[in-house]
């Protein structure tokens, strides 16, 4: 069934099943490089909302509600977080406790929802209930409060008065303001302009994702230095460089064979496996690792998907694409390099949508990326096989009534014979010898040069012959 796929079709099928099995071994190369994980110390956190008068204006009560759930629900979500305790302290007119410090999370949604705006600022009295809260009720050395607000504290000096307080007995306080609040005083009152997380309505879950970064990533750091180190750019670009070396091996290995299997010859030698195993990850290496250097360098903008994220990725694919296609280039006879990695380009950036988009609608984490490396490895090896397509002259191999291949012509000779060197195949117990002749298109001849009877022959369209059970014809584009 194979034998009478088109070129196409049949470098796709094969270099989709090689890249599955790459990324099969890259999970398991995912799997075995996963740094440690250690359980943390407890970070105790007050949400320290602002619920003065102005917050009633718009949807901005109803959007920090829902921001400050969703960020409760993500870290109820982490399981080895079990101890941390987090508070809720509201201030409008004045300082109250909206819910105990707690280590029950998804006790804490009720308490937010029941928040209301009305009255002043009082920053000050927020922050000195925060503390007195994490003070009494938390016995953690990892603190922080995160402040929320829309405006200008009531007084500015004991407000300072208050955060300087607070710093003093070792709590962290990191802050998100919107357009109407005051960057300046919030940058002292954190003490750290990078602990200031400005935003504005519609983007209030994104400030709080930022917000929750700068606090526990702190706490990583503080609690394991080396462990930071293990995770750091350098270790992603080893293990994701590794992981796409995986993938590059299994569809180069995959489309050597099937260039072999069209041929009808040994699918492959020593030396083809050692040359494109080599080749394959160090290409898997470069792309790998140049993609996710772009994600490590992107990522601090967002934390979903965006257009950005996606377009490191493409570059990343399509990278991998071109260097396969140039390095295919030099196992298939007479495939043009432009030609070949302008296939692979094609190929790699068409894959990574497929992937992308497999990504998006199957929420599983490996399930997308087996399917995806399938979309990506079928995509490669298809436009690979049609940029050979665009050619002056050929050889159509016909090795049964509807078996058949073709074998493009050019400067590289095309060597018949028994030899595992040669193209067109004859089989050894049939006594041929290793090197019957070659046929080769210079300038615009085509010339067979028989090595048995040392004489050369210049072929035309139509011109064949028959060697055992296979008969060879000459095409060309005329």
């Amino acid at each position: 069934m194979f034998n009478r796929l088109p070129k196409p079709i049949l470098f796709g099928i094969f270099a989709a099943i090689g890249c599955l099995m790459g990324a099969i071994l890259g999970e398991v190369f995912l799997k075995t490089t996963q740094p440690p994980s250690i359980p943390l110390p407890p970070h105790d956190v007050i949400l320290l909302i602002d619920t003065s008068g102005s917050m009633a204006e718009g949807t901005k009560l109803q959007e920090v509600q829902a921001a400050a759930i969703q960020f409760i629900q993500r870290r109820h979500g982490l399981t080895h977080l079990a101890n941390n305790k987090i508070a809720v302290v509201g201030f409008g007119g004045r300082s109250y406790l909206v819910a105990n410090l707690t280590s029950d999370l998804i006790s804490l949604e009720q308490p937010i929802q029941k928040l209301r705006a009305v009255g002043g600022t009082p920053m000050d009295r927020g922050l000195q209930s925060a503390m007195n809260q994490l003070s009494a009720g938390s016995d953690s050395e990892q603190r922080s409060i995160l402040l929320f607000t829309d405006g200008k504290p009531d007084n500015q000096r004991t407000t300072l008065n208050a955060s300087q307080l607070v710093k003093n007995a070792n709590i962290q306080i990191v802050a998100i303001a919107t357009d109407d609040a005051d960057i300046g005083l919030l940058t002292q009152v954190t003490g750290d302009a990078a602990l200031v997380f400005p935003t504005s309505v519609g983007n209030f879950d994104q400030a709080f994702q930022k917000a929750e970064k700068a606090i526990y990533e702190q706490n990583l750091v503080t609690a394991n230095p080396v462990l930071v180190t293990e995770k750091s750019l350098g270790y992603s670009l080893l293990r994701i460089g590794g992981w796409t070396a995986l993938l590059a091996l299994g569809i180069g290995l995959a489309l050597v064979i099937g260039q072999n299997f069209y041929l009808r010859r040994r699918l492959l030698t020593l030396r083809e496996g050692l040359i494109v195993s080599m080749g394959c990850i160090l290409v898997g290496f470069i792309a790998g690792g140049v993609g996710q250097l772009l994600y490590g360098i992107t990522s601090d903008f967002t934390t979903e998907i965006t257009l950005l994220n996606i377009i490191t990725r493409m570059i990343a694919w399509s990278l991998l694409g071109i260097l396969l296609g140039a390095g295919i280039a030099f196992f298939i006879p007479n495939l043009n390099l432009i030609k070949a990695s302008q296939g692979g380009l094609l190929g790699g950036t068409i894959g990574v949508i497929g992937f992308l988009l497999v990504a998006y609608f199957i929420a599983d984490d490996i399930a997308p990326r087996l399917l995806g490396a399938m979309i990506l490895g079928f995509c490669i090896g298809i436009f690979l096989g049609m940029a050979e397509l665009a050619r002056k002259a050929w050889l159509e191999v016909r090795w049964g009534p509807k078996d058949a291949s073709t074998i493009t012509l050019g400067e590289q000779p095309i060597l018949v014979g028994s030899s595992d060197k040669a193209h067109i195949y004859l089989p050894k117990n049939q006594k041929f010898p290793a090197e019957v002749g070659t046929i080769s298109l210079v300038g615009n001849e085509i010339a067979f040069e028989n090595y048995m009877t040392r004489e050369t022959q210049i072929l035309k369209d139509g011109n064949k012959w028959t060697i055992a059970t296979v008969t060879i014809e000459v095409k060309t584009s005329k």
